[in-house]
C-alpha cells in the first residue's frame, strides 16, 4: 500500500484511463452477435445470455477484488484482471463451437466478466485516494474511458470480425492495423471471429497490464499540496468496514437508488439502436465522406460520447453541490428525457435525446463511487464500492429483460421508455432520502473540534498550575 516517492498523481489518472478504455469494450458486445449467429445458427436469446453472465460476473467479482485491492494495492489486482480478460478471449477462440454455447458463457461471460471485475475497481480506488480534493471529478475522469471504450472498439471490431478472405483477398498485417485503428475499412473481408478473439485477447491483456503498472496508492495520510486538512477528512471514524457499512440505512438507500437509476438506463439503452432505426427509417446521420468515422455522429455513437462526458460532468458538478443533489437533478432530467422520447421525430431532437440520455446515464458511475468514498471513507473503498456496485449487476438483469418483455407485449417502445422514466423519478426521490440520511450521519459523527477542546482546556489548566508554583528563592523557598 505504500507509495513510491515522487509519483505524479496525474500519471495514476492516465493509467486509470488506459485500463478503463479497454474494459469498456464489453459494452460493444453486439458486434459479436451477428458473426456467431451466422456461423452457429444460434438464436438471439442464446447469444444474449453471454452478455448477462458477463455483467453478473463483473458485479459479483468486484467484491473480493475490491477487498484484495485494499490489501495489496491496485497494480497487482488490475494486472490479474487484464490476464483473465485476455485468457477469456483466447480460450473462447479454442472452445466455442455450435454445440457448445456454454463455452461462450464460460469464457466471455464468466471469465471475461471476472477480469473486468478485478480491474475495474482499481483505477477508481487509486484515483480517489490521490485526489481527495476532487473526488467527483477524478472519479468521472477515471471511468470516462469505460464509457468511451465501446465507441472506439465497435467500428474496427465490426470490420475485422468479417469472414476472412482467401489468397489475394486475405488481409495483410498493414490492413489489419489500419482497420484496427479505424483508419480504413476491411474491403468486405476481415480476419474472422476466431482470429479476432486471439488478437483482442492479447491486446487487452497487454494494455490493461500497461495501465495497471501506472496505478499506485499514496502513502498513508497523504494530502495534495496546499489542501486544508483541518476538517480531518477520512479519519479512522470515517473509514468504515464493509460489514458495518452494510448495516447502515445510508448504504441500503444508495444501493436501491443505484438499482432504480441503472435499471432505467439499461432498459432504454438496450433498445436504443432499434428504436432509432425505426424513427430514422434506416437512414443515417453521417455523411458519406466521414467513412468509418461516421459512427461518432450516429445516435448510438452520440449516446456513447455523452456517456463518457457525463461521468466527468456530473462528477465535477457533485463536487460543488454534493452527491445527493447532483443525483436528484440528474435523475429528474433523465426521467423527463425518457418521457419526451415518445414524440421524438426530427433529427435535431434525436441528437439531443441521445446526448441527454448518455450524459445522465454516465453520471451514475461517477456519483456512486464518490458518494461511497464520502460517506464510508477511502481506506476500504475497493471493498465497500464492490458491495454497492452489486446493484448494477441486478440492474444488468432487470433492465434488458423488463425492457424486452414490455416490447414483446406491445410491439412498441413507448412502454419501455415510459417505465424507464418512472424509475428515474423514483431514483430522484431516493436521492432525497440519501441526502437526509447523509446529513443525519454527518451530524451524529463526533466533530474533531469538539473532541480537541477538552484536551486543549486540560493542557491550559496544566500550564496554569505550573505557573502558579513559586520560583526558587521567592515566597519562602530558601536559596542555598
Amino acid at each position: 500500500m505504500a507509495e513510491e516517492k515522487g509519483t505524479n498523481r496525474w500519471t495514476v489518472l492516465a493509467g486509470a484511463l488506459i485500463v478503463q478504455i479497454v474494459l469498456g469494450t464489453v459494452y460493444a458486445f453486439s458486434v459479436f452477435v451477428k458473426p456467431l449467429e451466422m456461423e452457429f445458427d444460434w438464436s438471439r436469446t442464446t447469444t444474449q445470455w453471454a452478455f448477462s453472465f458477463a455483467l453478473v460476473s463483473f458485479a459479483i467479482i468486484m467484491i473480493p477484488a475490491g477487498r484484495l485491492q485494499d490489501r495489496i494495492g491496485p497494480r497487482k489486482v488490475a494486472s490479474i484482471g487484464g490476464v483473465l480478460l485476455g485468457v477469456s478471449f483466447i480460450l473462447g477462440s479454442l472452445l466455442i463451437e455450435e454445440s457448445r454455447p456454454w463455452a461462450f458463457y464460460l469464457t466471455y461471460g464468466i471469465i471475461g466478466g471476472a477480469g473486468i471485475g478485478f480491474a475495474y475497481v482499481c483505477p477508481i480506488a487509486a484515483a480517489v485516494k490521490w485526489f481527495p480534493d476532487k473526488k467527483g471529478l477524478v472519479t468521472g475522469l477515471s471511468v470516462a474511458g469505460f464509457g468511451a471504450g465501446a465507441l472506439f472498439f465497435a467500428g474496427p471490431a465490426s470490420a475485422l470480425l468479417l469472414p476472412p478472405g482467401n489468397g489475394a483477398e486475405a488481409m495483410g498485417m498493414s490492413q489489419i492495423l489500419f482497420a484496427a485503428f479505424g483508419i480504413s475499412h476491411a474491403s468486405g473481408f476481415g480476419i474472422g471471429w476466431k482470429s479476432f478473439f486471439v488478437l483482442h485477447g492479447i491486446t487487452s491483456a497487454v494494455l490493461v497490464i500497461l495501465g495497471a503498472s501506472l496505478l499506485r496508492n499514496p502513502p498513508d495520510g497523504w494530502q495534495p499540496p496546499g489542501r486544508q486538512t483541518g476538517k480531518a477528512q477520512n479519519t479512522p471514524e470515517a473509514d468504515t468496514e464493509w460489514k458495518e457499512m452494510l448495516n447502515t440505512p445510508l448504504a441500503c438507500m444508495l444501493w436501491l437508488t443505484f438499482i432504480f437509476g441503472a435499471t432505467s438506463g439499461l432498459m432504454a439503452i438496450g433498445q436504443w439502436k432499434p428504436l432509432m432505426g425505426t424513427i430514422l427509417n434506416g437512414k443515417t446521420f453521417a455523411p458519406a465522406w466521414m467513412g468509418s468515422f461516421g459512427r461518432f455522429v450516429e445516435p448510438v455513437g452520440i449516446l456513447a460520447i455523452f456517456n463518457a462526458l457525463g461521468r466527468i460532468f456530473w462528477g465535477k458538478v457533485s463536487d460543488f453541490i454534493d452527491r445527493p443533489r447532483a443525483m436528484m437533478i440528474m435523475f429528474l432530467a433523465q426521467g423527463m428525457a425518457f418521457m419526451l422520447l415518445v414524440n421524438v421525430e426530427s433529427h435535431l431532437a434525436i441528437f439531443f435525446a441521445s446526448a441527454l440520455v448518455g450524459l445522465n446515464f454516465g453520471g451514475n458511475f461517477a456519483l456512486f463511487p464518490s458518494a461511497t468514498a464520502d460517506y464510508f471513507g477511502t481506506k476500504n473503498l475497493g471493498m465497500n464500492y464492490g458491495w454497492i456496485f452489486t446493484a448494477y449487476g441486478v440492474a444488468g438483469i432487470l433492465g434488458p429483460v423488463v425492457g424486452g418483455v414490455l416490447y414483446d407485449a406491445s410491439q412498441q417502445y413507448i412502454l419501455a421508455f415510459v417505465f424507464s422514466g418512472i424509475l428515474c423519478f423514483v431514483a430522484a426521490g431516493c436521492s432525497v432520502v440519501v441526502w437526509g440520511l447523509a446529513r443525519a450521519q454527518s451530524q451524529a459523527a463526533p466533530q474533531p473540534q469538539a473532541i480537541a477542546a477538552p484536551q486543549a482546556l486540560e493542557r491550559v489548566s496544566e500550564l496554569n498550575d505550573r505557573m502558579s508554583v513559586p520560583a526558587p528563592g521567592l515566597g519562602g523557598y530558601p536559596i542555598g
